[in-house]
């Protein structure tokens, strides 16, 4: 049998030797998890085979190498074999993601049963792949349909299986969703967030952010949503949360003055919005 693990917010599938997918060992993982509170993800590493994290709800910050990486809502990110990586801080944030571990093209001679000179070509894209990747939302979709597959064992299982994993890496070496965003619109945005990143405490309008690259205040809105799987309010409380979790390791800083220096008109309201980001309330995070 199909060796799964199914909890209340959590399943996987594992490749087993003596599974009915056994001659599928390409596909090392699979799996779905729904946080709904900041939980333990610390550092390891997956030899031989990338790691591809769909976020299906909310917001990761990530972290290889010393470097911090935040993927959102419609994006994948992705690790090399052997790259060691966790969650920031050794917690994830509440969020539903999506999860693979796939064996390197250049390890398994018939990979997905392509021929040779595909399966290199794939594994030479994959190593220019920027760590993070909008896809198209359909991907989910398409991780849905695996799980069902492998739960109950459909006819040519191995064969759809193949080609929906397949799928999910061809829309991450063609990325569609900021196709219809100019060049110069995007570096309006990321120049834009990087505002925003150095100054969490102030309170943008999106009237405000909208003025700063010149577009109207429903298109930024749209735009935004667009580029980063979420609102731009949503956005800054997400950042200013993030930050909290830094300041609020330093024990000796009050939780009153953590809010303040946010932004935040009382530590009421800063313990709401901190409780439903990361499903503790700062002093248990703080614990």
């Amino acid at each position: 049998m199909v060796k799964i693990q199914t909890e209340t917010a959590r399943w996987v599938y594992e490749f087993s030797e003596s599974n009915q997918l056994a001659h599928l060992p390409e596909l090392i993982m699979l799996g779905y998890d729904h946080f709904q509170e900041a939980s333990p993800l610390v550092i390891h590493q997956h030899e031989r085979s990338y790691e591809y994290v769909f976020v299906d709800s909310g917001k990761v910050t990530w972290e290889v190498d010393g470097q911090l990486i935040t993927s959102h809502t419609g994006q994948i990110f992705h690790t090399r074999p052997g790259e060691w990586h966790r969650a920031r801080l050794n917690f994830i944030e509440p969020c539903r993601i999506w999860w693979m571990i796939l064996l390197d093209p250049s390890e398994h001679v018939g990979w997905l049963n392509l021929p040779d000179e595909e399966r290199m070509e794939i594994h030479n894209q994959l190593q220019k792949l920027p760590r993070i990747i909008p896809v198209d939302i359909r991907v989910r979709e398409l991780f849905t349909k695996l799980r069902d597959i492998i739960e109950h064992y459909e006819p040519l299982a191995s064969c759809r299986i193949r080609h929906y994993v397949l799928d999910i890496i061809l829309q991450m070496l063609n990325p569609s969703s900021n196709r219809q965003i100019s060049f110069d619109l995007q570096k309006a945005m990321f120049t834009l967030t990087e505002t925003i990143q150095a100054a969490p405490e102030k309170r943008w309008t999106n009237k405000d952010l909208a003025n700063q690259i010149g577009v109207s205040e429903s298109h930024f809105y749209r735009l935004f949503h667009l580029m980063y799987g979420q609102s731009p309010a949503n956005y800054m409380d997400r950042l200013r949360i993030e930050l909290a979790c830094q300041i609020l390791l330093q024990k000796e800083i009050s939780i009153t003055t953590v809010a303040m220096d946010l932004g935040y008109k009382t530590s009421q309201h800063f313990a709401t919005v901190f409780k439903k980001y990361m499903g503790l309330s700062p002093s248990q995070w703080r614990r």
